[in-house]
């Protein structure tokens, strides 16, 4: 079943992701289905705010940044099976706005958990998930709720 939002084809458009970045350094495919994951995250985000993801391929990848609000904010969408924290790789740059997102498999679609400023994240405590990949992170039941995320 491919789930659709105004004629968007959310497998196509992930499955074009998968190929155009499947060999890039860049790329960190940690998950089954990851970019038909993260896009359901975009997705509920666009539902919740009207806000329209970017389905423009970029080659060079979107250097984090799924939205850019009318008043100039960045905001990127993280999206999992198992939200259990809000994370962002040490020493990459970072967004405005960050939301955390959870996907379901059998229902094929993300549910908004909380948001939290990007400035917060940055100096969040740090670990390694058991990736390799340090990261800092905000458990789940510490962010804010999605109906105080004025855009």
């Amino acid at each position: 079943m491919t789930k659709k939002f105004d004629d968007i084809d959310i497998d196509e458009i992930a499955n074009r992701r998968h190929q155009l970045h499947k060999n890039h350094a860049s790329s960190r495919p940690l998950s089954k289905d990851y970019e038909k994951v993260g896009l359901s995250g975009e997705v509920a985000f666009w539902h919740l705010t009207g806000v329209r993801p970017d389905f423009t391929d970029r080659p060079k990848g979107d250097k984090g940044i799924d939205f850019v609000l009318d008043d100039g904010r960045t905001v990127d969408v993280k999206t999992a099976r198992k939200a259990f924290n809000l994370i962002h790789e040490v020493g990459k740059p970072f967004a405005d706005i960050y939301v955390l997102a959870q996907y379901n498999d059998d229902t094929m679609k993300a549910t908004l958990i909380g948001w939290e400023y990007g400035k917060t994240l940055s100096k969040a405590p740090q670990k390694d998930f058991g990736y390799g990949i340090t990261n800092h992170y905000i458990n789940r039941n510490e962010l804010k709720d999605m109906k105080f995320l004025q855009l």
